[in-house]
């Protein structure tokens, strides 16, 4: 198992599976759940019998990754997502398998929009598998509610996919060559003076051109279709100009937004 160093691509990439595991069940499950990197040498393998979701990648990235879980977990975290009460000796049933799967489609479309921005696009599809005769290396992530003990999550990567990881330069490095440049945009002269005024973001789910008739038969109940997907990053913007994008959260009652993707800089200041 290579070294998962800070800094490195394997560990941006397999902290980009943590946050995106972590932020999902904390949304989809309706509680807190914590996700760890588990370093441990002796750290406890697959078990034969667990239950399989693969992804496959295409694009920034190729090959595939196995998410794996015991069948108690797997069962445990179908039951909440379903919002039924927790109960070791019902069945994992089809339907809850499903849901399983809905859960870690969630969590495979999150990873694809936090690995744009560290190795390009990339397409992520996951599919439910029995146990694949591929070897690669495995990774223990432990997931954990605020009240329960941790839930072991073994994640295999494929050689072509770990080599792709591998050999890809991370846009952190790019930008690293390119603090001297940002740094030049954000400390010019009197540039300080601006850094306490006040602008307006706006958040935009999506957008739709109505001719001008369409606009005045809106009634009370009628329904505007936007130009975008549900699962789709919405846009934070200043002004008119696009400054970031991220997905939206509910925070004490009020909508928010998750930064996701962050444009540089200089297209930051550009928009002021």
């Amino acid at each position: 198992m290579p070294a998962i160093t800070p800094g490195t691509p394997l560990h941006s990439f397999l902290d980009a599976f943590r946050e995106a595991t972590r932020d999902v069940f904390s949304q989809a499950l309706a509680a807190t759940w914590m996700v760890e990197i588990d370093t441990r040498e002796d750290a406890p393998s697959a078990e034969p019998s667990a239950q399989c979701f693969q992804i496959s990648m295409s694009g920034g990235l190729r090959g595939e990754a196995l998410i794996q879980f015991a069948t108690g977990d797997a069962l445990l975290l179908a039951q909440k997502f379903l919002a039924e009460t927790p109960d070791p000796s019902q069945e994992l049933s089809p339907d809850r398998k499903e849901a399983l799967q809905e859960l870690l489609r969630q969590v495979a479309g999150l990873i694809a929009t936090r690995l744009k921005s560290m190795f390009g696009e990339a397409k992520l599809e996951g599919t439910n598998v029995d146990a694949p005769d591929w070897q690669g290396v495995s990774v223990t992530l432990l997931a954990s509610e605020t009240t329960s003990g941790k839930l072991p999550m073994w994640l295999r990567l494929s050689p072509e996919l770990l080599a792709s990881v591998s050999s890809t330069k991370t846009t952190s490095s790019v930008q690293a060559s390119d603090d001297s440049g940002a740094a030049a945009v954000t400390h010019e002269p009197n540039f300080d003076l601006l850094l306490g005024v006040n602008l307006n973001l706006t958040l935009r789910f999506g957008q739709r051109v109505l001719p001008l008739r369409e606009i005045l038969d809106l009634t009370s109940g009628s329904v505007i279709e936007l130009d975008r997907e549900v699962q789709e990053p919405a846009d934070l913007l200043l002004g008119d100009k696009l400054i970031a994008r991220g997905e939206v959260v509910i925070v004490d009652g009020n909508y928010g937004i998750r930064i996701t993707e962050v444009l540089d800089a200089r297209q930051r200041v550009g928009a002021l």
